[in-house]
């Protein structure tokens, strides 16, 4: 059983004045800053604000979904939107602060902690693979302030590149596209087209995030067998149902339970929280909270028990604007308001974030029988046993990919409906 993710924001910037901006060419790629081996941990002031901010993001994209399957990345777009934020004065710094959920953090300290998680994230693990990518791509001939590219590459190993918005669009949007689709090894092919772009664009931001990982206990292929999904909306379809039996880290809450699967040596495990029967995904949503979050984790403990998961796959486009403006983000998309005079100077124009877009893709798949012999357990419970655990995701479910050394929340997702993957 092999899982794949990606994940991506791209935040566009114009110049709301539109000017040209003449002056030096922008600052080429350097070398990636390594943060120095540390046994320093993350502060969990910010994992706090990766979990608000995570959190909050999911409920405002959910409102717009419309009942439809949610996949989506908070690190990435918070790590996109803390590049920006390195730009940002004012007002625009205070609210944009205030969303991502730093508050009163120094900038500095934000910074130095992001770039130990990223340092962190490179699992030495062979049956994991993480990869975190930031670029810059700048209209040739604009000027960015070499404090505001200097932090980017030092703490967010960003990539810096001059295009053309201006005069060759469709270029632009390749050359972006085949960085996008490196770094997320084929899962995200395109991001961009030409007309994205008009004159006035000065700035592209570009998150990526992708994971693979491998089940610590791999699913056997020849126990996956189609069985019912009862949908959000009321349908009922067959789907393959992947099964295995074992010890897991197991949650039995108010209304739901919850079982941990690691991946590889288990520095990162996908959380699957199930509602029970008769209790609706959206009821177990609206209490999901960083409180409650960290308090169901700290609730987890070894049970042996039976897990049914379907295949799937997520691939959907999210627009920020709108989510990011009602969380309290609202200056830096208004050419008026917006100050991001740290990100170049107001002689060259005025800046404002014109578009921020997430594009995300999980995929659920088996490849191989390398473990169809781990196990011969076929799936059949005849009697209530109080030291085992059933748990069938036959229903809507919400889940998340954790990075347990740091509790980042990587990738959060809702299935309402499932669409089998072959």
């Amino acid at each position: 059983m092999k899982k794949a993710w990606a994940g991506l924001v791209a935040i566009l910037l114009l110049d709301g004045c539109g000017t040209s901006g003449v002056g030096t060419p922008p600052v080429q790629p350097g070398k990636q800053a390594v943060p120095k081996e540390t046994k320093v941990k993350i502060d969990p002031h910010s994992i706090d604000a990766n979990l608000q901010f995570g959190f909050q993001l999911l409920h405002e994209l959910d409102k717009r979904r419309e009942g439809a399957n949610l996949f989506f990345s908070p690190l990435s777009a918070s790590l996109a939107l803390t590049m920006v934020l390195n730009g940002a004065r004012g007002e625009t710094y205070r609210q944009m602060a205030k969303v991502l959920g730093y508050g009163e953090q120094a900038l500095e300290a934000i910074n130095a902690e992001n770039a130990l998680l990223l340092h962190l994230l490179r699992s030495p693990d062979p049956k994991t693979e993480t990869l975190v990518a930031n670029s810059l791509w700048v209209q040739q001939g604009f000027s960015l302030m070499p404090s505001f590219v200097q932090a980017c590459q030092k703490h967010y190993e960003a990539e810096v590149d001059g295009v053309d918005f201006m005069q060759d669009r469709e270029r632009a949007a390749q050359r972006i596209n085949d960085w996008v689709k490196e770094n997320t090894k084929g899962l995200i092919p395109e991001l961009f087209k030409p007309n994205d772009f008009n004159g006035l664009t000065r700035l592209v931001v570009v998150n990526t995030l992708y994971f693979k990982g491998k089940w610590q206990q791999p699913f056997n292929k020849e126990q996956t067998t189609d069985q019912e999904f009862h949908t959000s909306d009321g349908k009922v379809k067959r789907v393959p149902m992947m099964h295995q039996s074992g010890k897991f880290e197991y949650l039995k809450g108010d209304g739901f339970q919850a079982v941990a699967l690691p991946y590889g040596e288990g520095e990162l495990s996908f959380y699957l929280f199930l509602p029970d029967e008769g209790r609706s995904l959206e009821e177990f949503l609206k209490s999901l909270t960083p409180a409650r979050w960290k308090e169901w984790l700290n609730g987890f403990k070894p049970m042996e028990g039976d897990v049914g998961l379907p295949r799937f796959r997520i691939e959907a486009t999210y627009p920020l604007k709108e989510p990011l403006m009602a969380m309290g983000m609202t200056d830096a998309f208004d050419p008026e308001r917006a100050d991001l005079c740290g990100i170049a100077p107001l002689t060259d124009g005025r800046l404002f974030i014109s578009k921020a877009l997430q594009k995300a893709v999980v995929e659920v798949n088996e490849e191989g029988t390398k473990a169809a012999a781990a196990t011969g357990v076929v799936i059949g419970i005849t009697a209530y046993n109080p030291n085992r655990f059933v748990l069938i995701a036959n229903r809507p479910f919400f889940f998340a990919i954790r990075h347990n050394a740091t509790g980042a929340l990587l990738f959060v997702g809702i299935v309402r409906d499932v669409e089998p993957v072959n």
